[in-house]
């Protein structure tokens, strides 16, 4: 492997942030963290493990934790590999530019929901808006992020109601409802069921 052109590349690599870009979103989609590791070989483990490679050269490879869930294993695999993809390209381009790693259709409508999910949103009303039918974009959801449309939702808004609470003075009812949630008892339910504690315990731990 030539060392310099490795070198080269994982310095563009750095510079891009591209991997922050990817790990962000790979925090929201899957609630897992992104690894990179900067080397030839990794044995894979616990973890579902697909090489960086531009051209002949391989960087290292980028990796997530596995799921006990086999569906979720190749929702991973599918996502690390597209990612790989993208970011052979840019690399390899000489005039760099940014590429979305998902189709162009449900990153529109990923954009949407991050824009939007206080409000009452629906798979249909998003669906309309990218000009998908609604069994389209619920199969794109499950195919590609192997995750549903009303669990990233959630996901979402669970982002936003944790930092409000760990760095705001609201109470927990307008924290909830400024959120995008329509009630309290779901709040409670989906916040209890990603957590493990109610929300007040949550903003004693992290404040």
């Amino acid at each position: 492997m030539p060392r310099l052109a490795r070198e080269v590349l994982i310095q563009r690599l750095e510079r891009s942030g591209r991997l922050d870009r990817l790990s962000t979103d790979v925090r929201i989609l899957f609630r897992k963290r992104l690894r990179f590791d900067a080397h030839e070989y990794s044995d894979g483990g616990d973890w579902v493990t697909i090489p960086l490679q531009v051209g002949a050269v391989t960087l290292g490879h980028l990796s997530l934790p596995a799921s006990k869930r086999n569906e979720r294993n190749t929702a991973y695999q599918h996502w690390l590999e597209m990612a790989c993809k993208v970011v052979a390209q840019e690399l390899s381009s000489p005039h760099p530019h940014t590429t979305d790693v998902l189709p162009a259709k449900i990153t529109r409508a990923l954009r949407l929901m991050k824009e939007r999910h206080h409000e009452p949103i629906s798979l249909c009303e998003i669906a309309c808006e990218v000009d998908l039918s609604r069994e389209r974009l619920s199969r794109l959801f499950h195919e590609k992020l192997g995750i549903t449309f009303s669990d990233y939702l959630n996901e979402l808004r669970l982002a936003e109601v944790r930092e409000r609470l760990s760095t705001g003075s609201s109470n927990i009812t307008e924290i909830a409802y400024a959120s995008g949630y329509q009630s309290l008892s779901q709040f409670n339910r989906r916040f209890r069921s990603a957590e493990g504690m109610p929300p007040s315990q949550y903003r004693k731990q992290n404040t």
